[in-house]
């Protein structure tokens, strides 16, 4: 009997880790703005349209919206108070809006930041804290997995106005297009 207790309560607590490994089902609307042409390799484009008052545009709902053409496998959102084990000297009290979404497992370098802050000041000065990161997952990837290196390869970081956002995914043109389209 003791037996069938704990197989049913160890069931039940594995069931409950995997409902918790979700994506998110925010949505967004989408602005009518102008975008630019999406970047090559790893530049930062600044654009003049920015969205920046647009409440309707959150983080959550563009990175909902890549996932839902891009998944990542074990995607798993991180909490403000864990980005800086992720992003070195990136002051998150900057952050007005943010979503960080990697692969949780961490046998893959797919990640998806995007972030809002309170200025395009704060933004400009985030950009290198994310091409460090992707310098780190460079690193670290080149030989773990040299297979999905071709993620960090052409990865995106860009800012516009308030908003920087940093991709690493299986289609990252496309990844970076969902965004812009946003703005």
């Amino acid at each position: 009997m003791k037996k069938k207790v704990l197989c049913a309560a160890l069931l039940t607590a594995m069931i409950c880790s995997f409902a918790g490994c979700g994506g998110n089902s925010a949505s967004a609307t989408t602005t009518t703005a102008k975008a630019t042409a999406a970047p090559a390799g790893n530049d930062v484009v600044l654009d003049a349209d920015t969205g920046d008052n647009d409440t309707s545009v959150t983080a959550s709902g563009i990175a909902g919206k890549i996932l839902e053409e891009i998944p990542i496998a074990s995607a798993f959102e991180k909490k403000k108070e864990t980005l800086a084990d992720y992003f070195d000297d990136l002051d998150v009290d900057d952050i007005e809006d943010f979503n960080f979404t990697i692969c949780a497992s961490g046998a893959y370098p797919d990640e998806i930041g995007i972030f809002r802050f309170e200025s395009a000041e704060d933004a400009e000065e985030a950009v290198p804290v994310m091409k460090a990161r992707l310098q780190y997952q460079k690193d670290m990837y080149k030989d773990y997995t040299p297979d999905e290196y071709y993620k960090l390869e052409d990865a995106v970081i860009s800012q516009n106005g308030k908003w920087v956002w940093y991709l690493v995914t299986a289609n990252n043109s496309r990844a970076d297009e969902i965004v812009r389209s946003h703005f």
